[in-house]
């Protein structure tokens, strides 16, 4: 072989180095941003940005970042009561405190949260004051939702979120989980009635009238699953259910997801909407996504719910729409 053959062999050679050594770093380059990319803590963080208010939901990971903060304090809303308690071995999110759902239920009113007073009263009891940072946390049942929307009713003036995901997305993150946290000190609370909004609620009385009235400006939601709706629901409502509205992993879908899925239903930021399900839960978290995520303007939640609907044996459609048949 001459010397000018082993020349360009030997160029070749460095050359198809120069391109290995380019394509293996191209190569880095795109794991790298795509891993970058698909980073869960990032896309979490971006997708509560897209909401009409950011400030109502935080993430695991932000919460996880912000534990050791001695103002926060962290309410466990997944249990109806005390007996839940017992049979659940899940743990908790660390220093969060249990607040069942008997601890805010009107035992004096049809399936209704208790008065401004007595939660003022039960607050300054487990040692929540006014410069508390409140994180709520829940599962499917919506309870998280209910405290929520019962607390922006009564005008709270503390910083108050949901957790996107709840505990089993904490879990999921590989999170600490720790046992009941002990009582906090009694402290001081109370709501700004300045800020309080009792048009946050409707009552059986208000659903009757918007049913007689045939306002195409108003429409009502059912948030329970698609066979309670079918089974009987208030008359024209539009059935969107609590798992429309979540993904998998329980975390609220995306903004742009939720408004086409409203949207298909007709529920539009323009209309009086007003919300029910069983028993007030599942319905004040979709209360949640439409005026706090999402930004509607008029929500309303029904906190009787069907419940009471069918107890004061008002009309009830099944199966198909417009077939109504007595409760």
């Amino acid at each position: 072989m001459n010397k000018k053959n082993k020349v360009f062999i030997l160029y070749c050679l460095v050359i198809l180095l120069v391109i290995a050594v380019t394509m293996s770093i191209l190569a880095g380059c795109r794991k790298s941003s795509s891993s970058l990319q698909e980073d869960p803590a990032s896309l979490a963080e971006k997708k509560i940005t897209q909401y009409s208010n950011p400030e109502a939901v935080i993430s695991v990971s932000e919460l996880n970042n912000t534990l050791n903060d001695s103002n926060l304090v962290i309410l466990d809303a997944r249990y109806a009561n005390a007996r839940a308690i017992r049979e659940s071995n899940d743990g908790q999110i660390p220093g969060a405190i249990s607040i069942l759902r008997s601890h805010y239920q009107d035992p004096a009113r049809w399936n209704s949260v208790a008065p401004p007073n007595y939660i003022q009263r039960y607050f300054r009891e487990i040692g929540i004051d006014n410069y508390s940072k409140i994180v709520i946390y829940g599962n499917d049942n919506g309870l998280q939702g209910r405290l929520y929307w019962m607390l922006k009713m009564y005008g709270i003036d503390n910083e108050i979120k949901i957790l996107d995901g709840g505990f089993e997305k904490w879990k999921e993150a590989d999170y600490q989980s720790a046992s009941p946290k002990t009582k906090r000190s009694p402290s001081s609370f109370e709501f700004n009635t300045i800020k309080a909004d009792e048009n946050m609620k409707t009552n059986l009385k208000d659903i009757g009238e918007i049913l007689a009235s045939n306002n195409p400006n108003n429409i009502i939601v059912d948030a329970r699953n698609n066979n309670e709706f079918s089974s009987g629901h208030i008359p024209s409502s539009v059935n969107i259910s609590v798992d429309d509205i979540l993904n998998e992993d329980k975390t609220f879908k995306t903004a742009k997801e939720l408004d086409a899925i409203f949207t298909q239903k007709g529920v539009t930021p323009d209309k009086n909407v007003f919300v029910y399900c069983h028993d007030g839960s599942r319905s004040s978290l979709t209360w949640y996504v439409l005026h706090e995520l999402m930004g509607y303007p008029n929500v309303k939640n029904y906190d009787g719910g069907f419940k009471e609907w069918k107890y004061r044996e008002r009309p009830i459609e099944k199966g198909a729409p417009n077939t109504v048949t007595p409760a």
